[in-house]
């Protein structure tokens, strides 16, 4: 069973095998081998552990949130949709893939964490940031001070996890996932706007 394969394609056969599993650590480098047709000693050519891949999935999965946010954006003609779509799009990804939820903020991963990984995650928040300035200022017309936007998006972005998390654990107050994410964007568009307008 030999095979070629990149670190490009194990990394994508990860993510795609993680989108819905409520337990990350059920998977393991022999299923994601099997899901690409090679040995998965194959896979330790370019990890040398499984969670060297989950850090290296977790880093990738920045870029696939960011892309989808991306296009989003440019689908929203004014500031009020813009701002409205970029908190519907965190809830997409994480609703709908609900596997990813648990790797980009509930799953333990390891104590060593990569520079590449918090390069990504920099560069992640940094455009998020700037998202949020730009989408301000076409709204009010005032630039905001970025350190303003970054503790107000954070925290916002706070309650979104905490929601969410409680939703796919089966202890959200609303169940009906239509509702939710209705209710979950006006309420961060609201504690956005609160935060903001100070």
């Amino acid at each position: 069973m030999k095979k070629s394969i990149t670190r490009e394609q194990i990394i994508e056969t990860a993510l795609d095998l993680m989108r819905d599993k409520k337990d990350l650590r059920s998977l393991n480098l022999r299923e994601i081998a099997r899901t690409l047709g090679c040995a998965h000693t194959n896979i330790y050519n370019y990890f040398s552990s499984y969670t060297d891949l989950l850090w290296e999935t977790h880093t990738a999965l920045q870029e696939v949130f960011m892309q989808s946010l991306r296009e989003n954006l440019s689908a929203a003609t004014t500031a009020d949709i813009k701002l409205r779509h970029f908190f519907n799009m965190f809830l997409q990804i994480y609703i709908v893939n609900k596997g990813w939820f648990r790797l980009a903020w509930l799953e333990y991963i390891g104590d060593i964490r990569p520079e590449s990984n918090k390069i990504a995650i920099q560069n992640t928040r940094l455009e998020l940031n700037q998202y949020v300035i730009d989408i301000w200022e076409e709204i009010t017309g005032i630039t905001p001070q970025t350190d303003m936007v970054d503790r107000v998006l954070h925290n916002t972005h706070c309650y979104i996890i905490g929601e969410v998390s409680n939703y796919i654990s089966g202890r959200g107050l609303i169940e009906d996932e239509t509702e939710l994410k209705n209710y979950i964007v006006s309420q961060a568009i609201y504690i956005f706007s609160l935060y903001m307008r100070g």
